[in-house]
């Protein structure tokens, strides 16, 4: 399958289009996994930098952020069906892992996930809208107001609000109601 695939460390000089990388079949070994036909979009973070403390085996497949199509199904996965929209929690909370830093993530023709990953997409939303969520949205959201427990009455100064995370910020406390 054709994939966007970092072999060592670097910029973005070091993602290489590869067009026979292997392609894993879902339910390998598990049953639990479901393979999207997909959009992704390469972090400015996880690009072929390498960061302090991550171990990244190589080679990887990198993109994070996925939302697509289901085209085919692991052995005992219920509740879904080849052809539903879905998006991609790219935290495989039930292994471990991020999806392209420790697992292979979505810059592929297809990836390989587990089924507790997937998030029904409504038909109004389109697959770039919902693949623009997780990262951006989850990083916001968790600062905001899961650690912040930002309310309504309070004060909140957004630094870098040109970004994904930092507009993210900017609609968050909107709708949260500070100052």
């Amino acid at each position: 399958m054709r994939a966007a695939v970092i072999h060592e460390h670097g910029g973005p000089e070091r993602l290489v289009l590869e067009e026979h990388f292997p392609d894993s079949r879902a339910g390998t070994g598990r049953g639990d996994r479901a393979r999207p036909r997909h959009v992704a979009e390469l972090s400015r973070r996880l690009h072929a930098a390498g960061h302090a403390g991550i171990s990244i085996a190589m080679p990887m497949i990198m993109g994070l952020d996925i939302a697509g199509e289901i085209d085919e199904l692991g052995p005992g996965v219920a509740g879904w069906a080849i052809g539903d929209r879905v998006l991609v929690d790219p935290i495989d909370r039930a292994r471990g892992g991020l999806m392209g830093e420790t697992v292979h993530g979505g810059l592929a023709e297809r990836c390989r996930v587990s089924a507790p990953q997937l998030i029904r997409i409504p038909d109004r939303v389109s697959f770039e809208e919902a693949a623009a969520l997780p990262v951006a949205y989850g990083t916001a959201y968790r600062m905001m107001l899961t650690q912040g427990h930002v309310e309504a009455g309070e004060k909140v100064l957004i630094l870098g609000a040109a970004g994904g995370v930092g507009t993210c910020c900017v609609f968050l406390a909107k709708i949260a109601g500070p100052r």
